[in-house]
């Protein structure tokens, strides 16, 4: 019984996290989810949706909703493997790259105050 105790624990962690990180991208043209999968774009230039899905544990249709939107805005590239023409690349245009600089020091300093309701695990 305690492992469920520390997995809700984790849960309820986690959406506090995720809330925080959504007010502070309030007023930008990112999501959390957009943010996280630019991030993970960032780390592994050149991925695949694939990379994308496995790193985000999202269902694909998210992820191409997701995608989709990314490219939508300019903040990435879409395009087809030069050694496999069924596969595609994401790779962060420079808007992409602004972008995620621009929203950083937010996301830090969000993410850095602990909410007064959070006790150790």
């Amino acid at each position: 019984m305690e492992a469920v105790a520390d997995t809700l624990e984790l849960l309820r962690r986690a959406s506090l996290v995720a809330a925080t990180i959504e007010d502070a991208l309030a007023g930008t043209d990112l999501t959390v989810d957009r943010w996280r999968a630019l991030t993970c774009i960032e780390a592994n230039p050149g991925c695949s949706m694939s990379d994308v899905i496995d790193a985000l544990v999202i269902p694909s249709t998210s992820a191409t909703r997701i995608v989709d939107s990314l490219v939508e805005i300019g903040a990435i590239f879409r395009t087809i493997s030069p050694h496999d023409r069924r596969r595609t690349t994401l790779r962060l245009s420079s808007d992409g790259q602004a972008l995620l600089r621009d929203v950083e020091p937010t996301i830090a300093a969000a993410i850095a105050v602990k909410p007064q309701h959070v006790s150790p695990l």
